[in-house]
């Protein structure tokens, strides 16, 4: 007589990985968790909308929307490239064979599709990562070590992220909270915004970080200029323009102190207002004429009014107009 083990309906399983739960859970609905499990039960397969859609008993567009998720979070990638995740079990074989493209030669690499807003993973996530990678541990204690404190699971994760799916070196993330740290700046909020814009900036290298970091530290320093000569004192952040035309004022058309001043006092008497689009304008003006110092735009200036005035001059003397006398008589 022999023996078996009954397994009835566990005896055709496939995997789910544990990140899937301990990551997305919170944030995916019903229509994108049937979305994922119906590709990871099928190991990867492309199907068009419409065939998950018949699968799924929803609407081809409830599909698309819930495929948009994924592709967002990098998990899921369209149609006309292969299907290739982190959360995909390899060891899993097709129920359908599916015969091999050939792949395309390897190019530069690139960083991963991120989520436009980062989706933070939980304390779990965190701890397994910070246990498993060797990396993420020195990014998490070289990170604290540079704020003097313990990281908040807020930040850990939103470091974690900056690495994992924005794909910036633990070397330039370090460099990012150095700098944030050192313009008392250095929480999640201000972070989370710079990975992204470091990110979209392609910013993934030491050099190109340095470049970046050389270009905020003279942006401060412009902005700063600004301040004094137009006499703001609230202290404020400037604006992302702000920023542009001080960096431009100070370090491209490299204007003295008494110019700034001389553009902004121009500027409040004309138009009764600070405007930096008509600051620039007049600064513009200089730069092109290659006026440098305060006589040299005070004298240009004299000068313009001097040919307005000429331009305007009737063409008669109205000193010799007045001597003559229409009703004088010849003698």
């Amino acid at each position: 007589m022999g023996y078996k083990l009954e397994l009835g309906a566990w005896s055709a399983v496939f995997a789910v990985p544990n990140a899937l739960v301990d990551r997305y859970i919170k944030e995916a609905d019903g229509d994108q968790l049937k979305v994922m499990l119906w590709l990871l039960r099928h190991n990867g397969r492309p199907y068009a909308a419409e065939d998950l859609a018949a699968a799924l008993g929803i609407t081809p567009q409830r599909v698309d929307t819930a495929l948009g998720f994924w592709m967002k979070s990098g998990l899921i990638c369209s149609v006309d490239t292969p299907l290739d995740t982190a959360l995909t079990p390899n060891h899993v074989e097709s129920p359908t064979p599916v015969a091999p493209q050939p792949k395309a030669a390897p190019t530069q690499p690139q960083r991963p599709t991120a989520p436009k807003r980062m989706l933070r993973p939980d304390g779990l996530y965190i701890s397994e990562r910070v246990e498993s990678s060797p990396e993420i541990r020195r990014l998490v204690e070289e990170a604290q070590n540079l704020l003097g404190k313990t990281l908040s699971p807020a930040l850990s994760g939103t470091l974690i992220q900056a690495h994992e799916d924005y794909g910036l070196p633990c070397e330039v993330i370090l460099m990012l909270i150095a700098y944030a740290n050192k313009i008392g700046r250095a929480n999640t909020s201000y972070i989370e915004s710079t990975v992204r814009n470091w990110a979209d900036s392609n910013i993934l290298s030491i050099a190109a970080a340095e470049e970046k970091l050389r270009e905020l530290d003279e942006t401060a320093i412009a902005w700063k200029r600004c301040e004094n000569a137009f006499g703001i004192t609230s202290r404020r952040a400037p604006s992302k323009n702000e920023s542009q035309f001080a960096h431009r004022w100070v370090f491209e058309w490299r204007m003295p102190d008494e110019l700034l001043n001389e553009a902004y006092n121009r500027c409040v008497d004309n138009t009764g207002k600070v405007n930096m689009k008509y600051i620039n304008a007049i600064l513009e003006s200089w730069h092109n004429a290659d006026i440098h110092t305060l006589k040299e735009a005070v004298d240009e200036r004299i000068a313009a009014e001097a040919r307005r005035e000429g331009a305007h001059k009737p063409s008669y003397d109205l000193d010799e107009y007045e001597k003559y006398d229409i009703f004088a008589t010849e003698k």
